[in-house]
């Protein structure tokens, strides 16, 4: 029997936002704590959603965010 591969990032018990709680050990982040990282994430890297959509080419004068996800998730 082959032993599988994992890639990605693995639960480490400690939530991934940084408020430094226990989580189960199947979980990244305590309920609602995954939104809290992904905003402080956009805030530091970006300063705000607006300049992250425009960063990666979305936004009127660009490509159309819900368009791309669609034809993406069609495959």
């Amino acid at each position: 029997m082959e032993e599988a591969v994992t890639n990605g990032p693995r639960p480490t018990g400690t939530c991934w936002c940084g408020c430094g709680e226990e989580v189960g050990l199947r979980s990244f982040f305590l309920p609602g704590h995954d939104r809290k990282a992904e905003a402080a994430l956009i805030r530091l890297e970006y300063g705000s959603v607006a300049q992250l959509l425009e960063e990666h080419g979305y936004g009127p004068s660009g490509k159309n965010l819900t368009k791309s996800l669609r034809d993406r998730e069609l495959g």
